[in-house]
């Protein structure tokens, strides 16, 4: 029996006029002439699946005529919602849709501010409008044999402002969820030291209070809570009609539910997982690509993970100006065993050298250097369709800590969070590991060999049982000190046992703050950003600081194996990916854990440049190098598990080997 072929998508964004803010007649194309003609390129290119986005202001009949083309040219189609955008006469009519912010500042403040979320989710006729056209696609399409999967909403948020929605619609049904939930409201005076008469005239907090149990907390988690309903039951419209259909919706960050609502933590009631990933920076695009993707897969274990937006061509400030760019964050995002990309959008895709005005094109444009370059990779890749289609990456073993009460903390205290967690993984991935996220509890190791802490302030005793015992038994441990304020910082020295004796933050306009040399005096690397002084402190100094010979990286713990530093060590990372802070952690790190994959051949400063990792599966295990330097060298690569090989990634580019079983007995 032939083996069974399984495929990966590799898809494109298609907005032509079915609705929502675009309007420039030169670059849509405008009718079916042009759709033929774009979706013939579009196949010719490689891509074997559009996206689309249907707004209200859509015809379903020129929907019909689309489907139907792609069907003839064997396109699939990922049919998504542009519901996020309301025209401005639907706010002509309805001016009591705008979304107000906390400031009370009505949004959109003009007509020509095309931000969304440009109504407020809990308008009546809003709601109507978008059930409306949720339910008539899915009776009208539901069965087409082109669609393969729905996407209810693009980059939800709880609107623009600051922290929105203050609109008397959010506020009623806050008001109702308060009833439900307390006795009376004497029980909700109580709670938070308020004097209300009555639930009718309760009004939201406006002060952002930094305690998990303050009201501003409850009202924020409300407007959370409040989208994903609105998220779900736009999902649930289809599964009513189309049980079996594949349906979510497309995340953006993480790290900011108080601000825009957004839960990742939700993402197990989806079908997979999808999220917007543009890739900026060089060495940043490695951490940054690569903590959102690991992120989702823990948030949403057992479900694919797709990248519903990829840059794809000249937009704002990111890279992929040209294709040797498009080539490496490809190869990344299936280097991750994402199921799924699709580039946002056709028409950047095709631009030429210019105009770059956000990525807009001439009309009839399409041999260019880009095209050609995703031509040629979409080509290499499906070579590999087998393995991509069904493989994982390796097994972690080594994970980074975010539970999303950490998320919460850190947005209340506006910490940094998101810069740490990507200096971290940056800094775990450059030394050869493959990171992973304990999403739920600290407790969740499982078969982790070293356990990283964004911030110890958010560590209950709980949880530091649980690490105390993992220590224990041989794992390890890095936790960040707080670098938010002194207080914060004294708090957590404290916790401890340790005494505090300084915060410092120096203030400046790129990067400053101190180097360190290794226990032996060599050279260390750099401290950067925030830094504690102590005046007492249990442990073994690894590293201290040149100006004053204090500790800036401590060993101490169960056999010395919770590792503390003194600075901002991840933010300090990935403001200079020094190979001097590798050498530091690796030197003690590497008693426990080798690194899942030991790279040679190139200078060590370029290391955060050259990213490897491997796609395993029972059709067999796929290397990839990225090279995201200029340069190109003859890399000798060692995958644990598997037998040595050589590969030359050219100059922002990739190479895939496929590779051979480690011999029994190997070193």
């Amino acid at each position: 029996m032939a083996m069974q072929k399984h495929s990966i998508l590799i898809g494109t964004h298609y907005e032509y006029p079915f609705g929502g803010m675009a309007t420039r007649p030169e670059w849509l194309p405008q009718g079916p002439g042009d759709w033929q003609r774009d979706l013939e390129m579009i196949k010719d290119t490689g891509f074997d699946s559009i996206r689309i986005r249907i707004g209200f202001d859509s015809h379903l009949d020129e929907v019909a005529h689309l489907l139907d083309l792609c069907l003839a040219l064997d396109l699939k189609v990922f049919f998504g919602f542009a519901t996020f955008y309301v025209n401005n006469e639907f706010l002509s009519d309805y001016p009591d849709a705008k979304v107000i912010d906390r400031a009370g500042q009505a949004m959109p403040v003009n007509e020509y501010d095309y931000r969304w979320q440009r109504a407020c989710i809990d308008h009546p006729e809003y709601r109507r409008r978008r059930d409306a056209l949720v339910q008539a696609c899915a009776i009208r399409f539901g069965h087409h044999p082109t669609i393969i999967a729905w996407d209810i909403h693009n980059e939800p948020s709880v609107g623009p402002g600051d922290h929105p929605c203050y609109c008397h619609h959010t506020l009623d049904k806050y008001r109702r969820d308060l009833a439900i939930r307390f006795d009376s409201i004497d029980a909700l005076n109580q709670r938070w030291g308020t004097a209300f008469s009555d639930f009718d005239v309760v009004e939201a907090p406006r002060e952002v209070a930094t305690s998990p149990d303050s009201f501003w907390r409850d009202w924020r988690e409300f407007t959370a809570r409040n989208l994903s309903e609105f998220l779900l039951s736009g999902i649930g419209i289809i599964k009513e009609r189309l049980p079996k259909s594949q349906a979510s919706f497309n995340f953006t960050s993480a790290f900011s539910i108080e601000g825009n609502g957004q839960d990742w933590w939700i993402a197990p009631q989806l079908d997979f997982a999808s999220h917007s990933n543009y890739p900026e920076g060089a060495p940043e695009t490695a951490a940054e690509t690569g903590s959102r993707i690991d992120l989702l897969k823990a948030v949403a274990p057992g479900r694919d993970v797709w990248v519903a937006e990829f840059q794809g061509g000249p937009f704002n400030r990111y890279v992929l100006y040209r294709g040797i760019h498009i080539e490496a964050e490809v190869n990344k995002i299936f280097s991750h065993a994402c199921r799924a990309l699709f580039f946002y959008r056709w028409e950047p895709l095709m631009n030429g050298p210019e105009p770059w005005i956000n990525g807009m094109i001439d009309a009839d444009t399409y041999d260019t250097e880009r095209r050609l370059a995703a031509k040629r990779i979409i080509a290499e890749l499906r070579e590999h369709e087998n393995i991509l289609a069904i493989g994982h990456t390796v097994q972690p073993r080594v994970g980074i800590y975010l539970a999303r009460e950490m998320v919460w903390a850190a947005n209340a205290r506006q910490s940094p969070l998101y810069q740490t967690v990507q200096g971290l993984y940056a800094l775990l991935l450059d030394m050869g590991y493959a990171p992973s996220f304990i999403t739920d509890s600290i407790a969740a190791t499982h078969d982790l060999a070293l356990v990283v802490v964004p911030n110890m302030l958010d560590l209950t005793e709980t949880d530091w049982g649980s690490l105390n015992a993992f220590m224990e038994s041989g794992g390890r441990v890095i936790a960040e000190l707080p670098m938010t304020n002194i207080e914060e910082s004294r708090q957590a020295v404290q916790s401890i046992g340790w005494e505090f004796r300084e915060w410092i933050r120096p203030t400046y306009f790129l990067v400053s703050g101190w180097s360190m040399n290794d226990a032996v005096g060599r050279f260390g690397g750099f401290a950067f950003h925030d830094r504690v002084r102590l005046s007492l402190f249990a442990g073994t100094p690894l590293a201290t600081y040149r100006d004053d010979d204090e500790p800036a990286l401590i060993a101490t713990g169960p056999g010395g194996r919770l590792l503390v530093p003194t600075f901002a060590l991840g933010r300090s990372y990935f403001s200079s990916f020094h190979r001097g802070v590798r050498r530091l952690i690796g030197e003690w790190l590497l008693p426990t854990i080798t690194p899942d994959i030991r790279l040679s051949g190139m200078p060590d400063e370029y290391r955060a440049l050259i990213e490897a990792r491997v796609v395993e599966s029972m059709a067999g295990a796929l290397l990839f190098v990225i090279n995201r330097s200029g340069y190109e060298w003859q890399i000798e690569v060692h995958a644990r598990g598997y037998q040595p090989i050589t590969v030359k990634p050219p100059a922002y580019g990739a190479a895939r080997k496929l590779l051979a079983l480690e011999q029994a007995g190997a070193a």
